[in-house]
């Protein structure tokens, strides 16, 4: 009796272990490939081409990123970057996003009127996401020159759409805790122009898009993993209470 009870425990520790690696398996075969940060493939012609459904959806940090594409605003002229021309760089340290860095500088009067634009969703599927921060990094050279980016969130949440400045870095952020969502499509329009002469120029070289979220709920896979592993060990454990018992006897 008492060797049956052991082989039991035993079966059950078994079986506790195989749950817990189930539930890793899943969460495996569920990662999606991480956005590439440098070298070949982080330039946005790279993550046009290979991120481009939610299929093929990058991952920074708990957020998934794809459908990245680049148009001219209504305002363009040709001066506007190509997309081997701009590089991403993944954000991550509890804000995470994206960073897009090219070399948009424009004098004499014209104007660089460009739109990046891209899809964000949690990795769970739960409206999470709580809110946005818009950074850019630029100068203005000379006078009569003019630089900024706004950003458009869609859905629309509270505080959307952000708008930043030159003539410095400025960074602003809104919170729509309370309207928090699942994903948002984001656009960015970054529209510069030029001061009268060559000398008067409007210079942006970084736009970063950062998100937070609040604390996730446990999948139903992870409360089944969990809820399936302690009712194994509990059996477990009265089972060596059974056992003692019976030695005692």
């Amino acid at each position: 009796m008492l060797n049956m009870l052991r082989q039991s425990g035993n079966q059950l520790r078994r079986s506790v272990l195989s749950v817990a690696l189930l539930g890793l398996a899943v969460s495996v075969a569920n990662a999606a490939p991480l956005c590439v940060g440098s070298g070949v493939g982080a330039q946005l012609d790279s993550y046009m081409a290979n991120y481009n459904s939610f299929g093929n959806a990058c991952q920074v940090g708990n957020l998934l990123f794809w459908g990245f594409n680049l148009a001219d605003g209504p305002s363009a002229v040709g001066a506007e970057a190509t997309p081997d021309q701009i590089s991403i760089t993944p954000l991550t340290g509890g804000l995470y996003g994206l960073s897009f860095t090219s070399g948009w500088l424009i004098s004499n009067a014209l104007p660089i009127d460009q739109i990046i634009s891209y899809n964000v969703a949690t990795l769970t599927g739960q409206a999470l996401i709580k809110d946005a921060t818009l950074t850019i990094v630029g100068t203005l050279a000379g006078s009569g020159a003019s630089g900024s980016v706004v950003e458009t969130l869609s859905p629309a949440v509270p505080g959307s759409p952000i708008s930043a400045s030159l003539p410095s870095t400025l960074s602003v952020n809104i919170d729509f805790t309370g309207n928090e969502v699942s994903g948002l499509a984001v656009s960015n329009r970054l529209l510069l122009v030029g001061g009268p002469g060559n000398s008067d120029s409007a210079h942006i070289s970084i736009i970063e898009n950062n998100f937070s979220q609040l604390l996730a709920t446990p999948e139903p896979m992870t409360i089944m993993t969990l809820g399936a592993g302690l009712l194994l060990i509990g059996m477990a454990r009265r089972n060596r209470g059974a056992s003692a018992k019976g030695t005692r006897q």
